[in-house]
């Protein structure tokens, strides 16, 4: 079983977990309205990061759920696209208990840069990304 949860502000990261839900056939849920994870699922966690700055309710969302031995695939959105926002993330995760699969970033619009992205083939990319981590977790699917 497979959830995509995401925490977007602008809406870029919105768009690229629409895309991965959509193409594990599942719907993308905002982490504001969901209280807990389900103990089983594949965790697809997606965030936006602002002036390199990931925002105080994914940290909120990690603290009152359990990822010890849980497998997470993240993907990350911003104007920048550093590997340090996304090392941030992974931290996190990994301090938690979690086990990092994969992760994928796309650019993300913010005021005057990166103006079209998530583009189309953004968005193509990210559903390529869940078809990789989830043909990866499910061999003979």
């Amino acid at each position: 079983m497979f959830e995509v949860v995401y925490l977007s502000r602008r809406g870029n990261t919105k768009k690229v977990a629409e895309a991965i839900a959509d193409e594990l056939g599942v719907t993308a849920k905002d982490i504001k309205a969901l209280d807990t994870l389900p103990a089983d699922a594949f965790v697809f966690l997606g965030a936006g990061c602002y002036a390199g700055v990931f925002p105080a309710e994914i940290t909120r969302f990690m603290n009152r759920n359990k990822f010890n031995g849980r497998k997470i695939a993240f993907f990350t959105t911003s104007a920048f696209g550093s590997a340090a926002e996304r090392g941030w993330l992974e931290k996190q995760l990994k301090d938690k208990g979690a086990e990092i699969t994969d992760n994928f970033q796309c650019f993300g619009r913010w005021m005057t840069l990166k103006r079209n992205h998530p583009d189309q083939q953004d968005l193509k990319n990210a559903r390529d990304f869940a078809r990789a981590v989830a043909a990866k977790q499910s061999p003979g699917r």
